[in-house]
């Protein structure tokens, strides 16, 4: 398997697939890959349904802007994020979890403070904070399959599905499960796109990197 910085710069937005299937053991892999995301407060929030039924394809393609590559990929991934892993109740238990699994000890400034936790837990529960926290969360775990399925030799696409209740009705969840993207998987069918334009260092950096002190 190739390393992490060669699957960083061999990924591509793959948008031609061959018809061959994809194994449920590399797609396994990928799912543990956005297992091992971190999150905040270790709240997990990402949730992905598995589709190869073509019919279910095409009802997503037409959900997604009629985007044919979305059908012809033998796999979709249609990624959701949990809005209840940050409600307070979600959040009352989250000290003593620090406490059992060995984490409160290396933790800084008020957040190592019981006290800090039994107030974010109290906080008035508002489903537009939730939801920010649980997509940008949602988001590393995708990262995580991208990369790891490059590294399988599988070519994948990111396509935005941003809070879209149609999914919901798709696959009838309740409405704390927001979609965020469908991911395509398969194996690259033609030539694979050439990378595309990225910005230099100098417009990365905000400002230039400190010297080094060696």
């Amino acid at each position: 398997m190739m390393s992490l910085l060669e699957a960083i710069n061999g990924r591509r937005s793959i948008r031609k697939y061959k018809k061959d299937a994809v194994s449920n053991k590399l797609i396994e892999q990928m799912l543990e890959a956005a297992r091992m995301a971190p999150s905040g407060s270790n709240s997990q929030p990402w949730r992905f349904i598995i589709v190869k039924d073509e019919k279910v394809r095409k009802e997503i393609c037409q959900l997604c802007d009629g985007q044919r590559f979305i059908e012809e990929a033998p796999v979709n991934i249609v990624c959701f994020a949990d809005i209840n892993r940050f409600s307070p109740e979600a959040m009352k238990n989250k000290w003593n979890e620090l406490v059992e699994w060995g984490i409160a000890p290396t933790l800084s400034g008020e957040l190592a403070k019981q006290e800090k936790w039994d107030q974010m837990a109290m906080t008035q529960y508002r489903r537009d904070k939730a939801l920010r926290m649980a997509i940008s969360n949602t988001f590393i775990a995708i990262e995580h399959m991208l990369l790891t399925a490059t590294a399988l030799g599988l070519g994948t696409c990111w396509v935005g599905a941003g809070d879209n209740p149609k999914f919901n009705r798709l696959f009838e969840l309740p409405d704390n499960l927001v979609s965020v993207a469908v991911i395509t998987v398969g194996y690259p069918a033609g030539l694979i796109p050439p990378p595309r334009p990225r910005i230099s260092m100098k417009e990365l950096l905000l400002k230039p990197l400190p010297v080094d002190n060696d």
